[in-house]
């Protein structure tokens, strides 16, 4: 069963960075989601999301990318406070960090690299993806997870998790030749489709902002949501899982516990 993941609960120091507002519906603190402005329309600043949280204390000059029009503001920084009925109490805010691409989890494929390693790509100019046709393993749901590993720049080996191995190994084996690494299923796509209808049963209340289908790092599927806060039915739901077929990603991190005098 997965661990019962901890819970930013009323008094916990948490921290976050994102979006801040102030509109005159209030002082907000939300992730940054990515949002789709109308073309041709002049720049308003944009309402707090359903996710937000309320916020005490932000300091509104100086935010990175900072926005005013009519008397509100946008900006984005890097919150750190204390979470108490349900607001967060600013005590520290700084510059959100630049953001770096980041190298996707998937490097070491799971199976035994053939003998004298993966197999280098070397067609193209600069061309390092895979070409195969995975016929219907996907709709069939034989093909839980399909995921292109990649141990260096050029190099790339196509990992998918099967509940039919051999099904897959029939289909693709022959395009991809050692370029493929098959591993057996931890689970169906029904199971996978259970858990992500649940959280979209409760994607209100829960305040989930982001969910679907992903591949863990081992290349096995899982559902990945992310939550504003960990909330105690989530954890506790969560808890009754199989290890690893859900990543909850909340976006207020609790930093500790708060002490007071």
């Amino acid at each position: 069963m997965n661990p019962v993941l901890a819970v930013a609960a009323d008094g916990d120091r948490v921290t976050a960075s994102g979006r801040v507002v102030h509109d005159e519906t209030g002082d907000w603190f939300e992730p940054p989601l990515p949002v789709a402005m109308p073309a041709g329309l002049p720049r308003r600043v944009r309402p707090a999301s359903r996710v937000a949280v309320r916020i005490i204390g932000a300091e509104f000059n100086g935010l990175s990318g900072q926005f005013e029009r009519e008397g509100a503001v946008e900006g984005y920084a890097v919150l750190t406070g204390i979470w108490a009925a349900g607001l967060l109490r600013v005590e520290h805010q700084a510059p959100p960090e630049p953001r770096t691409g980041e190298r996707p989890p998937w490097r070491l494929p799971p199976c035994a690299a053939p003998e004298g390693g993966w197999p280098r790509l070397t067609w193209g100019d600069g061309d390092r993806n895979l070409d195969y046709d995975l016929g219907d393993l996907r709709d069939t749901g034989v093909a839980v997870a399909v995921t292109c590993f990649r141990p260096s720049e050029d190099q790339a080996v196509l990992v998918v998790a099967a509940t039919d191995p051999e099904a897959v190994e029939a289909q693709l084996r022959p395009q991809l030749g050692q370029l493929l690494c098959v591993i057996p299923s931890k689970w169906t796509r029904e199971e996978l489709d259970a858990v992500r209808s649940h959280l979209n049963a409760h994607h209100e209340d829960w305040n989930l902002y982001r969910w679907g289908y992903g591949s863990a790092s081992d290349g096995q599927g899982q559902v990945s949501a992310r939550l504003t806060r960990m909330l105690p039915e989530v954890s506790q739901w969560a808890g009754t899982l199989p290890s690893g077929i859900l990543k909850l990603q909340p976006w207020l991190a609790r930093v500790s516990a708060a002490t007071t005098c």
